[in-house]
C-alpha cells in the first residue's frame, strides 16, 4: 500500500498575531475568580462577565481540564480584556507560571503603557493581592494554551 505524504502545520504566526498589540498580566490573590472579577468592575470601572464561549479547555492526564475566561470591553474602542482562571483541579493553564492564579491579556492596546502602570498600582493596593506585575508573553513557552 502506496504511503501518503505528512504535511506539518506551522502556526507560529497564529500565535504572534494573537498576541499583537497584546499586554499580559499576572496576578497572585487568595480571591475567588468571581469576587476578583467584582473587585475589579468596582475599583477599575470594568465589566468583566464569564464569557462561556472561550472556555478554555486542556486535555492532560486523561481528563478535560476547564479553564474559565472573563470578558470586559471597552467601549467605542478596540481594547478587549480577558482575565483567565489559571487553576482548575490541581492543574495550571501556564504551567510556568504555577503560582499565579489569574492571566490578565489586554488585546488591541499598543500605546498603554501609563494605564498599564496606574492599572498595577490600584491592583496591587488591593486587599487579597500579593502580586499583580506584567508577564512578557514572546519568550512564553505555553503561550498557546491561553489562545481560544
Amino acid at each position: 500500500m502506496k504511503q501518503g505524504k505528512s504535511f506539518l502545520l506551522d502556526i507560529s504566526d497564529s500565535y504572534e498575531a494573537f498576541f499583537e498589540d497584546a499586554i499580559l498580566i499576572g496576578i497572585v490573590t487568595s480571591h475567588k475568580s468571581y469576587k476578583f472579577c467584582l473587585r475589579l468592575n468596582k475599583m477599575l470601572s470594568f465589566n468583566f462577565r464569564l464569557n462561556t464561549e472561550i472556555e478554555i479547555i486542556l486535555r492532560k492526564k486523561n481528563r478535560s481540564y476547564h479553564f474559565p475566561v472573563y470578558q470586559s470591553d471597552v467601549r467605542h474602542s478596540f481594547i478587549k480584556h480577558y482575565l483567565y482562571d489559571n487553576r482548575n483541579d490541581g492543574e495550571v493553564l501556564l504551567p510556568e507560571f504555577k503560582n499565579i492564579d489569574f492571566v490578565w491579556l489586554i488585546k488591541g492596546a499598543p500605546s498603554y503603557d501609563i494605564q498599564l502602570n496606574e492599572m498595577l498600582q490600584i491592583i496591587n493596593s488591593m486587599d487579597g493581592i500579593q502580586l499583580a506585575t506584567e508577564i512578557e508573553h514572546a519568550n512564553l513557552p505555553n503561550k498557546q494554551n491561553l489562545i481560544f
